[in-house]
């Protein structure tokens, strides 16, 4: 690829970034309801059991992407998810993976502000309260993942980028639903887990940041971009879908 290829190339990529972070998932009317509706105990049991199933595939993704990249010999993006995944694992420490403190942070708080049975994620894979739209994100994700390298790399992209903003709103709703626990035992047992990935380190926006690097960094023929786009594309979309219908459910209970 020459020079000249090489810059239009990456300025197509550029403008599809651009692209999906207008898309209509960002301003999906299940994050308008975390901002704006507190809990009642039934809506927060229905949301950490769809939370659960939805967030479970993490760190399986990651480590699928950390595979292929090896696979392929591509060395930067290696190098860039294996820190990742060593994020998520909780840097060697079993206690601070993030799925350990997202486990716990949303059981503490159910019991403690609605009285709930503890939850684990495991378990939430059998929830009655899972809805469809979540079991199909869940396989069309995984779909996309495995279809081809370039369109796990757009999947990876899409969800890396996601992934702050519906942090940042999830926090709001725990923040804005809280009665009972006192302050800092919210901060140390509940928000530890929405801080480690949008706290002043900004670790998610490092994570989105990355991921748009790795699909410059392989993006070179038009076919390359097509796969991308494929499946950054539909990885929102999938997810919109799935929001979309949960603020259904929610306005039905």
């Amino acid at each position: 690829m020459t020079a000249t290829t090489d810059t239009a190339m990456r300025e197509r990529v550029t403008a599809l970034m651009d692209d999906l972070a207008n898309h209509r998932v960002y301003g999906n009317e299940y994050f308008r309801i975390l901002r704006d509706d507190p809990w009642t105990g039934p809506v927060y049991d229905f949301h950490r059991a769809n939370f659960f199933h939805r967030t479970e595939g993490t760190v399986k993704g990651i480590a699928h992407v950390c595979a292929q990249a090896a696979a392929h010999d591509d060395r930067d993006t290696l190098v860039l998810f294996s820190h990742i995944l060593n994020e998520e694992t909780g840097d060697g420490r079993a206690e601070h993976c993030h799925e350990v403190l997202m486990e716990h942070a949303h059981n503490h708080y159910g019991e403690a502000e609605f009285g709930l049975t503890p939850l684990t994620v495991r378990e939430s894979r059998e929830s009655e309260l899972v809805i469809p739209e979540t079991v199909e994100y869940r396989d069309r994700t995984l779909d996309l993942l495995t279809a081809n390298y370039h369109r796990m790399l757009g999947v990876a992209m899409a969800l890396e980028s996601h992934a702050d903003p519906m942090l940042q709103t999830c926090r709001t709703a725990f923040r804005k639903a809280r009665k009972n626990l006192p302050e800092k035992a919210f901060v140390d047992t509940v928000e530890v887990y929405f801080n480690v990935h949008v706290g002043d380190e900004g670790v998610e926006e490092r994570h989105a940041a990355d991921a748009r690097q790795c699909v410059v960094n392989n993006c070179r023929t038009d076919a390359d971009l097509a796969e991308v786009t494929l499946g950054a594309q539909q990885t929102l979309d999938i997810q919109l879908t799935m929001w979309t219908a949960m603020a259904k459910a929610v306005a039905a209970r």
